[in-house]
């Protein structure tokens, strides 16, 4: 069941991505961040599947529901700019190293307690969920903004 609500989730991230118009490819993005929430409950993370469905599936989805309605959904023609996907590559890349970068939380020899082991989790998670959501909303304010200026030199 979850690999089937997986498999659904990325094709319906597929589509989001694929859409050329903006209203199906929101609600094809509003149906994988429920099918996420969804699949985090069926794992027993009842917490993570609420958050997932209440901020990313509700909130997330408003803002860019939004600000498609604050610079319409017509988007000026771009040209592709090497450095720009030189850039995105190296961060990412970044990103996806930075894990096994990171030195091994130490502990004695005797094994972490459960309740321990959760709690140096969800400090570490909620630190890097509070990060990304500042970033989240710098990025999406900010393409806001040039959308925004850029359609009124347009004009």
């Amino acid at each position: 069941m979850s690999v089937l609500i997986l498999a659904l989730a990325v094709i319906l991230a597929v589509m989001a991505l694929t859409q050329k118009n903006t209203v199906p490819a929101v609600l094809a993005f509003v149906m994988m961040m429920f099918l996420l929430g969804i699949y985090y409950i069926l794992m027993d993370e009842k917490l993570l599947g609420l958050f997932q469905i209440f901020v990313y599936t509700g909130g997330i989805v408003v803002l860019t529901l939004f600000g498609v309605t604050v610079i319409g959904a017509k988007f000026p023609k771009f040209e592709i700019r090497p450095w720009a996907v030189a850039t995105v590559t190296v961060v990412i890349i970044g990103l996806m190293i930075i894990p096994f970068i990171l030195p091994p939380i130490a502990y004695e020899a005797k094994p972490i307690p459960l309740k321990d082991q959760v709690k140096i989790f969800t400090d570490f998670y909620a630190e890097v969920a509070i990060f990304m959501g500042v970033v989240a909303a710098s990025v999406l304010y900010g393409s806001i903004r040039m959308l925004h200026t850029l359609k009124h030199e347009k004009e």
